[in-house]
């Protein structure tokens, strides 16, 4: 179940994802890979913000999943709402959530509960050590994103706009991926394969989840061999202000599944921000509903569930 809760916060959280990944892969010419890295930065250091985010998932051409969901998020607040639409195979299901100091609170569209995850001491610590990071860590991870990007500056086009806005715009083929990335791209896609395979079967299915797990494994990528990255390609769009206000990836990969069938898998992802430092995340009462509690230690299973 953990890896289920990591899977629906990859979805909700997915702009915060590409942030980070983009950090590496913007493969910007000189002028625009500083363009790109000085707005990521800049657009970090904001406190609260608003984000619609969306992604895709298609095999050989047919669509097996999407996701598209509005997130408040306040850093100075740590405080956090939204929603998220899932689509797999046809199926959709819906779930908003809140996240405060202390606890996280699920709601899917599918009944009237709401099920609780309470923030236990060890995790505070975790977030207060995040807090407390050392200040030389970024601009460690800096210089060793800035040495793997190296000669991949030459990959991007930047337009910069008449207002002081910029899009920076970038596109790979095989060719051009490095090989360390597509060397280590099928133990990440193998590895992501087998979560379904983990044990969590074992898990007693007979209280609902706040979402379907079954659903969500059906979507999962199942390449074990002649696995690579065909094709990247990146666009960000960065306002007068030097804020990221929208970015998209797309991702196409190729494999074959243990029967020997060939699948060209194409993955897009993207992100609109807005509401700079103004967004207030919405709030829950939780007087008189229905709560359902579930255990950090059980990996996010009920109370009174069988291990």
């Amino acid at each position: 179940m953990k890896k289920k809760w990591l899977m629906l916060g990859g979805v909700l959280g997915i702009s915060s994802v590409m942030m980070i990944t983009t950090g590496v892969n913007a493969f910007a010419s000189t002028n625009g890979y500083d363009a790109y890295k000085s707005a990521l930065k800049n657009t970090r250091t904001i406190q609260n913000v608003a984000v619609q985010a969306s992604a895709s998932l298609q095999d050989n051409g047919t669509a097996l999943a999407s996701a598209a969901g509005n997130i408040k998020i306040s850093l100075s607040t740590q405080t956090a709402s939204g929603s998220a639409d899932v689509k797999v195979n046809g199926a959709t299901q819906s779930v908003n959530f809140y996240k405060l100091k202390d606890q996280t609170v699920l709601k899917s569209s599918s009944n009237d509960t709401y099920y609780i995850k309470q923030q236990h001491d060890k995790e505070k610590n975790k977030d207060n050590e995040k807090e407390t990071l050392d200040p030389q860590i970024p601009q460690q991870v800096e210089t060793v994103i800035d040495a793997l990007v190296g000669n991949l500056k030459d990959y991007v086009a930047v337009d910069s706009k008449t207002d002081g806005s910029k899009e920076i715009t970038a596109e790979l083929d095989n060719s051009q991926i490095p090989t360390v990335v597509n060397a280590i791209a099928p133990l990440v896609i193998k590895h992501a394969s087998n979560q379904k395979h983990d044990g969590e079967k074992k898990a007693d299915t007979s209280k609902e989840l706040p979402f379907n797990r079954d659903v969500l494994q059906a979507s999962a990528l199942q390449l074990t061999q002649d696995i690579k990255i065909e094709k990247i390609s990146f666009k960000a769009d960065i306002n007068n202000a030097n804020y990221i206000e929208h970015q998209e990836a797309d991702i196409t990969i190729s494999g074959k599944d243990a029967s020997g069938t060939a699948h060209q898998v194409n993955v897009h992802l993207q992100a609109n921000l807005s509401g700079y430092n103004t967004t207030i995340p919405d709030t829950i009462d939780l007087s008189g509903k229905q709560v359902q509690q579930m255990d950090n230690h059980q990996h996010g299973k009920f109370h009174g569930d069988n291990e």
